[in-house]
């Protein structure tokens, strides 16, 4: 079927915020630049930029790159305008990515003197802005966090993002546009089919060291007990994690750790595997690049949070398990989550996504 772009009609709830006035090309120091990627290059090729660094945001524009070729910048504040070529650009936000506080006002600065020349300017929303108690510094932060979304909202000629709940804060706050909403695709590959093969007793804990040293906090002696008495075994694959936790796991064999491995391998490992561990709430598990990655595979995942509702299609204890406790109850079973997940998956596999985009940028032009 063919792609569907989605044009909101009107506004829902919050008036539209002001667009930021545009800025003279000038106004923007190009001091002490820096050169992200291939350097500076005026050419009308299409840019896509990530965040500088290594990270999931950072895979997914180079697992587009394959299907929709371009130039990859990983700009900082300094990274002069030229370095931005002539062409069209897509930005991958998380603001995190672009600014330690997730405030990259020089970000919106930027693409305000793109959009002024003409060009067009994409958006994959990857996250909008951090939501924590009042105790944490980001809930300080929330209200220009949520100006700076907004603002990069009402300059993009088109954008997607992974989650409803985020699709909905942008129809709201930012002025209409063509739009998509697809879950993100898994970095480490997509089977065709769920493999006919009966799958080995192993526990996958995958991602990197922040994601998984939550995790492993959050097991507690139940969770190891069910592991013993199911003769599961544990496989972390992914960077070290520095913890003297982590160590003494790794030490008394309670898990397996292969370390970070080529994508290639973390699929095959993935194929064989019958749970997936992830602590990350459901309402924003469209956007985990780690959940993709178990769905894309057919794996059963295993959520730990501490609210388990229906957000993006995901309904507890059909498309992923609800905590462990339904298999320690044998009321789960998890060949039926791994496949119904699996074919909730199949509507944005990575090909959906580069249609999707191909579909927004004719819509734009």
């Amino acid at each position: 079927m063919p792609t569907q772009i989605s044009w909101p009609i009107r506004r829902t709830s919050l008036k539209p915020l002001p667009r930021l006035e545009r800025l003279d090309p000038g106004d923007v120091s190009s001091a002490g630049a820096s050169r992200a990627v291939h350097g500076p290059r005026m050419t009308s090729e299409p840019v896509v930029l990530v965040p500088p660094g290594a990270g999931g945001v950072r895979d997914y524009a180079e697992v587009m790159n394959r299907h929709i070729p371009a130039r990859i910048l990983a700009p900082d504040r300094d990274t002069p305008l030229a370095d931005y070529g002539s062409g069209d650009l897509v930005l991958n936000f998380s603001g995190y990515g672009y600014h330690p506080r997730g405030i990259p006002r020089w970000l919106v600065e930027r693409l305000t003197q793109v959009r002024a020349s003409g060009r067009q300017v994409g958006i994959y929303f990857h996250e909008l802005f951090a939501t924590e108690p009042p105790w944490r510094s980001a809930f300080w932060l929330g209200p220009t966090q949520r100006r700076i979304a907004a603002d990069l909202g009402n300059l993009a000629s088109y954008w997607l993002t992974s989650c409803n709940g985020a699709a909905q804060w942008l129809r709201d706050n930012c002025a209409p546009a063509p739009h998509r909403v697809l879950p993100v695709y898994s970095n480490v590959g997509e089977l065709a089919a769920l493999p006919a093969t009966e799958r080995a007793d192993k526990i996958v804990v995958f991602g990197g060291p922040a994601i998984r040293s939550q995790m492993y906090r959050r097991l507690g002696p139940a969770f190891w007990r069910w592991v013993m008495e199911g003769g599961l075994a544990v496989h972390d694959i992914g960077p070290p994690i520095c913890t003297a936790d982590y160590d003494r796991l790794r030490d008394t064999q309670r898990i397996h750790a292969h370390g970070s491995l080529p994508a290639e391998q973390v699929s095959q490992r993935l194929a064989q595997a019958r749970f997936g561990l992830l602590c990350y709430p459901p309402r924003v598990a469209a956007k985990s690049g780690v959940f993709a990655a178990y769905s894309a595979h057919g794996v059963c995942p295993i959520l730990l949070a501490d609210d388990y509702q229906v957000h993006d299609g995901l309904v507890p204890d059909r498309h992923y398990a609800a905590g462990y406790a339904g298999f320690q109850e044998r009321r789960l079973d998890a060949a039926a989550i791994g496949k119904a997940v699996f074919d909730w998956y199949q509507p944005h596999r990575v090909d959906a996504h580069a249609q999707a985009f191909r579909d927004l940028m004719r819509a734009t032009t």
